[in-house]
């Protein structure tokens, strides 16, 4: 991150009189951000942390994206390489055709790259449409992932949020304090969200980077923090695995009570990392190697996450010859064949059929050879396998709300919404956190319990919807009024194609047509919150008290189905703000906002 310059600007006698000059500001300290720093940097080389980058369609079109990826990656290692002794070398950037909508965007990374041979894979997705200092809004990622996902920064409304640090200065200065504020935040929230994955807990004071919402005062971690940064670096560079990882971090933040950390937040991460904790620790039904294979065996399993799976299986299959009835064996030339050749392979599916022979109840070939069907985007095939593995997690004789979470977790990433909720169901997974966002998925994208739409139509209809609304943000009207012509062919009971209808009109200057499309949105499915926002949003424009109060009775309703719909809570309070001018419900849903997303209400 750059630190403050001061700008000596050198003036020749003469000309102008003095009153046609405005005074030029000579320290730029007070408009620039903080800078990134170790209160007590490590000495010697760092070592290297490889990752690898995707860049979605809407960052490649950003005059200089790998500049600015880059700049993120760099401003990033400015901290952690004398905070932990270490240094992101980024392998690759790839080009990411991402599907669906960016809220799917770390799941669709999951399903794009298995991390082989990288410590994280780094998903950089376009632009938000606002200004936003909510880090919900800014990332994604996990704990113990090895995914994140990365904002670019919104150029326009940011710019505009910075107006203040921008007053007065010269047209040179305004691009160096905006280019140090994007420099700043994108480094930020990306050590943001690579902490997550290391077990990092929010924290409550502003200027630390773990705190939920971005300030450009923000400069390091706190020491409870940088030492489950470093914990987790440290084991992920030994190549431990993440269930002794999560292991470790679980001691060492119950090794003694800070007040420092949110609360909530630290319950979550507690029982996210005692997850993963508990997986490594299942009674695998397969689990049948003889103590003297042991090592050998773990040494293919490292010559296939290395991509070396041709050496793998000839290895394995040599092992094979002095232990043929060993089910485990079997699952690992199962799961190393679908890697190579792939699923589609007699071969493959042979000798994954073998591991179920051996093996018969256990639900782990299934669940591998369903993902991998997920992958190679045969849905039907895939749900008949994970079926066949729901049948048999009741086996496992540890671990069994893992395998269900694993279930529900895979068919939430399909779009699968019904499918998903039946597992939840035969888990007994109320508080499993996907069950609140499969609910926010049916609300935002329209697909209603009931609804006529096949579950097996859900993910593909869902797609359509999420396609349709990424179209329209992207600005490709065209592209978007045909995906959602096609879609309303095939499933006419779909909400959310009405809804991104509504959008696309909307946008296109049709107010008439909007609100057409957003009341048939909301006769198909009274609760698709997306259609009652932009109604909300369309009845604002008329003043009338009627009409007022009918937008902020839909605003309240969209809120209350989708929580994490940021727009509706905005809208909600400018209309008490501007209209009814309600400070109580204004204070009171910016308290709300707060607590929710991390950052003041807008006024």
């Amino acid at each position: 991150m750059r630190r403050a310059v001061v700008v000596v600007l050198l003036v020749a006698c003469g000309g102008a009189t003095p009153a046609a000059k405005k005074p030029e500001v000579t320290d730029l300290s007070a408009h620039l951000p903080a800078t990134l720093a170790a209160d007590h940097p490590k000495e010697g080389d760092p070592r290297a942390v490889h990752v690898r980058v995707w860049a979605d369609a809407d960052v490649r079109q950003r005059a200089h994206w790998k500049d600015e990826i880059g700049d993120a990656i760099d401003g990033a290692n400015q901290l952690l390489t004398p905070l932990c002794g270490v240094k992101l070398v980024a392998d690759d950037v790839k080009d990411w055709d991402r599907p669906g909508n960016v809220r799917d965007a770390l799941d669709r990374l999951v399903q794009t790259d298995d991390a082989h041979d990288v410590t994280w894979v780094i998903g950089f997705v376009g632009a938000n449409k606002f200004a936003s200092k909510a880090m919900a809004e800014l990332g994604q990622a996990k704990p113990l992932g090895h995914y994140v996902v990365l904002h670019a920064w919104a150029d326009q409304p940011e710019t505009a949020a910075l107006a203040r640090d921008l007053a007065g200065l010269t047209p040179a200065q305004r691009t160096e304090v905006i280019g140090a504020h994007r420099h700043h935040e994108q480094a930020v929230v990306l050590l943001h969200f690579l902490a997550r994955t290391l077990g990092a807990i929010a924290e409550a004071d502003p200027t630390q980077i773990e705190y939920l919402s971005y300030s450009a005062k923000q400069t390091t971690f706190s020491d409870r923090n940088r030492e489950l940064l470093q914990l987790g670096l440290d084991m992920r560079l030994a190549d431990d695995t993440d269930p002794q990882i999560a292991h470790d971090l679980v001691e060492a933040i119950q090794k003694a009570d800070w007040g420092g950390w949110v609360p909530s937040d630290h319950d979550a991460v507690i029982a996210a990392l005692g997850g993963v904790v508990k997986a490594g620790q299942a009674t695998k039904t397969a689990a049948d190697v003889p103590q003297a294979a042991v090592e050998e065996l773990d040494r293919i399993r490292e010559l296939g996450k290395r991509g070396q799976i041709d050496d793998a299986l000839h290895e394995l299959d040599n092992l094979l010859i002095a232990y043929p009835a060993s089910a485990t064996m079997h699952e690992l030339k199962c799961e190393l064949m679908l890697a190579k050749p792939g699923v589609a392979s007699d071969k493959t599916r042979a000798a994954c059929a073998r591991t179920a022979e051996l093996a018969p109840g256990d639900p782990n070939v299934y669940f591998a050879v369903g993902e991998a069907l997920v992958k190679a985007g045969d849905l039907a095939g895939a749900h008949a396998q994970l079926a066949q593995a729901a049948a048999r997690i009741p086996n496992l004789k540890a671990a069994q709300d893992e395998a269900w979470h694993r279930l529900v977790a895979i068919y939430g990433a399909m779009g699968a919404l019904t499918w998903a909720e039946e597992t939840i169901a035969a888990g007994k997974l109320d508080k499993d956190p996907l069950a609140a966002e499969i609910a926010t998925q049916r609300a935002r994208y329209g697909l209603r319990k009931g609804a006529k739409i096949r579950p097996e139509a859900e993910p593909a209809a869902l797609a359509a919807s999420h396609t349709a609304l990424d179209l329209v943000y992207a600005g490709k009207y065209g592209d978007a009024a045909r995906t959602i012509a096609a879609g309303e062919k095939k499933w006419p009971a779909a909400a959310g194609l009405e809804a991104a209808r509504c959008d696309l009109e909307l946008r296109e200057g049709r107010p008439g047509d909007a609100r057409a499309a957003c009341a048939r949105a909301i006769a198909i499915d009274p609760d698709e919150s997306w259609a009652l926002y932009l109604a909300a949003v369309i009845q604002l424009k008329d003043e009338s008290p009627a009409s007022t109060q009918a937008a902020i009775g839909k605003l309240k309703k969209a809120i209350d189905l989708d929580p994490t719909l940021g727009q509706a809570w905005r809208a909600l309070g400018r209309a008490y703000a501007e209209r009814t001018k309600d400070s109580a419900a204004f204070d009171q849903l910016a308290k709300d906002y707060q607590t929710r997303f991390g950052q003041p209400l807008p006024q």
